[in-house]
């Protein structure tokens, strides 16, 4: 018996089927670089492994330095967001402008930080690039490598899940920007999070 070894491929998408989307969704081809403006049209939490922001003298602030501790904390993001897939049907859009693979020296920086599995994931992408900008994830190892992209900070723009509308953006030192169209979904996804061990802070 034959098995086939088969690396999962995002779906590129034009950038036009967001004008289907919910009001959120809609503005996904800009949300990362309007994220301070939404803020103020949406309800909207900062996903963290911390329960409140950090003052400067605070101790805690140095675990963001140690690689073992935020290695460690992904897997309390990646619980999130596996729930969140499943809620919307196994579905969502990622909207990037950080994803090159002409940039050979910056592609190499890149797969030096991933994991094996990443890595693998991350050059098969290549196949389908050619300057698009907006995929369709069905899979969850994709998911799962667009969150440890962001987490590393290795990979940016923004994930859309159109179900239960929810943004999750690219930021820095594990805290991740949400946006909901309603308070009742930033509670629900609220209570998601605490389940997963982070906050909505």
């Amino acid at each position: 018996m034959r098995y086939e070894c088969t690396i999962p491929l995002m779906q590129a998408q034009d950038p036009g089927i967001t004008s289907g989307f919910g009001a959120l969704g809609k503005l996904l081809p800009s949300a990362s670089e309007s994220l301070d403006e939404l803020r103020d049209f949406f309800e909207n939490a900062m996903l963290d492994v911390f329960p409140e922001l950090l003052p400067e003298n605070d101790p805690r602030i140095g675990l963001l330095d140690c690689e073992f501790f935020r290695f460690s904390a992904e897997r309390h993001y990646l619980d999130f967001i596996r729930k969140v897939f499943v809620e919307n049907g196994g579905v969502c859009y990622w909207h990037t402008k950080e994803f090159y693979g002409t940039d050979l020296q910056n592609y190499l920086y890149k797969i030096k930080l991933m994991d094996r599995i990443d890595e693998m994931i991350y050059s098969r992408q290549f196949e389908i690039r050619k300057g698009n900008t907006l995929f369709k994830i069905t899979d969850v190892q994709i998911l799962e490598f667009v969150i440890r992209g962001f987490l590393r900070e290795l990979l940016d723009g923004a994930l859309y899940f159109p179900r239960r509308p929810l943004m999750v953006a690219y930021s820095y030192d594990l805290s991740l920007p949400v946006l909901c169209e309603s308070a009742e979904d930033l509670t629900h996804y609220r209570g998601m999070a605490r389940e997963a061990g982070l906050y909505f802070r």
